[in-house]
């Protein structure tokens, strides 16, 4: 059988056509056109147009026997019965919400209540929050639709409005529980008229409509799969669905998850439990990653110079680089400071741009290194740990990355995780197995870390980590 797996990434669409039988696959990728300013605030219409395009290119000429789709978590727009927009869409970096975030998480009760219900922390990334946010800059919510941009495109595919339980993990509106549409939460913030999509299995399909049949060059009536978050695909495309078993990926964003027989919530609320399409996941993500590397080197080299030509430059020799704070887009795990910002500390009139560079290298690596510290806290120490995502295209920081965590890590095998998640999905809602020999039949990598250095980067964590605390939001020695 022919699968067309099709993805509205954070910035990209990407598309794998994946035979079972021949274990042929095809991956095409295009970075979304956005208009504005801010690409956190999104045309949802002009993504689902763009993402079709792109799926047009990948399936011409194939019989196509199932559609898989994967998104993100975190998105937000309102639509009216027709399906036509009344927002754009409010993807996971848009931090509206923040100042109404910051209010409510004052309230401790309040703050553990929704964390224990939900898995969610109080924060402006979740859709339940942006809802609040709508309402008080005057919008009237009710009766309208409520979908983030991958149950959009499945909506719109489709017809049906429907989404699954991992996907509405993390929305701040599902039980934590039992997987369901959490009516206290909902009553409380009198989003009762909101509609919600329909929970459906995480392997059930709807027919394609003709109108989106067209535009994809297929035939009306293929089956397309309910949508997954691509941070839950990732587990299902390393393989990762064993308790214990965590994949770490450093993209525009970074996070690590792990797989849990159940939900698990985090004594000082530093992680989330959400659901893999599988089950239960544990994790803790950063706003900040590959999009603060991005920031750097625009800013610092130009943003016509090439990564690789910094690459050479970098060096562990280099010693008391400033300490890099990577805020820039707030903060998420694990303190979930919506206002707090980023930037450079000790920083001294010798440092030049790589060593700025550098520093901002390993504050994204102490960062989340934090969050693993959290996540161990919480369930131990993983059986494995599986590391994706742009970090792998800089040897300097994947060998610093498994440095400060001092454990070894395996590289993962899929140069797009998430997608062959999508496509492993499909194949189990189509009877088959899990596993391909075209995906897995593969030599494992891995990354071990150099002791020598254990020293140095625990003297370079207690640095971030001092300040860290100094410039919490609010705290007297904050950073203004």
């Amino acid at each position: 059988m022919k699968i067309l797996a099709l993805e509205a990434s954070t910035t990209s669409a990407k598309t794998m056509l994946f035979d079972t039988d021949t274990g042929a696959v095809a991956v095409r990728s295009r970075r979304f056109e956005v208009d504005g300013p801010d690409s956190a605030v999104r045309d949802a219409d002009a993504i689902y147009i763009q993402l079709m395009a792109l799926g047009r290119e990948a399936a011409a000429g194939q019989r196509i026997d199932l559609i898989v789709l994967s998104g993100t978590w975190h998105g937000l727009t309102l639509r009216s019965d027709d399906l036509s927009a009344v927002t754009p869409v409010m993807e996971w970096p848009y931090t509206g919400a923040q100042d109404l975030s910051a209010a409510l998480r004052a309230d401790d009760d309040f703050t553990w209540w929704f964390y224990e219900r939900t898995g969610c922390m109080v924060n402006a990334i979740y859709p339940v929050f942006k809802l609040q946010y709508l309402r008080s800059q005057g919008l009237d919510i009710d009766g309208l639709l409520a979908l983030d941009q991958a149950s959009l495109i499945f909506a719109r595919m489709t017809g049906e409005v429907w989404t699954n339980d991992s996907l509405a993990s993390g929305s701040g509106l599902l039980s934590a529980t039992d997987a369901t549409w959490d009516r206290e939460v909902i009553d409380r913030f009198d989003l009762g008229r909101v509609r919600l999509p329909e929970l459906h299995e995480t392997t059930a399909t709807a027919p394609l409509s003709a109108e989106a049949a067209v535009l994809l060059g297929l035939a009306a009536g293929t089956p397309v799969l309910t949508p997954g978050p691509d941070g839950g695909l990732n587990q299902v495309g390393d393989l990762a669905t064993e308790p214990g078993e965590m994949t770490f990926s450093m993209g525009t964003s970074g996070a690590l998850r792990v797989a849990s027989r159940h939900p698990a919530f985090s004594p000082t609320l530093s992680t989330w439990s959400y659901r893999s399409p599988l089950g239960a996941l544990s994790g803790a993500a950063t706003s900040g990653c590959g999009n603060c590397v991005d920031w750097a080197r625009d800013r610092l080299f130009g943003a016509s110079t090439d990564y690789l030509d910094i690459e050479p430059s970098l060096s562990t020799d280099r010693v008391d680089l400033p300490v890099f704070l990577p805020f820039l887009f707030g903060e998420r795990s694990p303190g979930w400071q919506d206002q707090r910002r980023g930037g450079f500390v000790d920083l001294a009139p010798a440092h030049s741009r790589v060593d700025m560079y550098q520093s901002v290298l390993e504050g994204i690596v102490y960062s989340l290194y934090h969050c693993y510290k959290e996540l161990t806290a919480l369930g131990g120490t993983p059986r494995r740990i599986i590391l994706s995502g742009g970090v792998l295209s800089s040897p300097f920081w994947t060998q610093l990355t498994a440095d400060v965590f001092g454990v070894e890590m395996q590289v993962s095998a899929q140069q797009h995780t998430s997608i062959v998640g999508a496509v492993r999905m499909g194949m189990l809602a189509s009877g088959l197995d899990l596993r391909h020999p075209a995906f897995d039949d593969v030599e494992v990598r891995t990354i071990a870390p150099r002791t020598e250095y254990r020293d140095r980067y625990d003297e370079g964590f207690a640095r971030y980590l001092d300040q860290y605390q100094r410039t919490v939001p609010g705290s007297q020695g904050a950073a203004r």
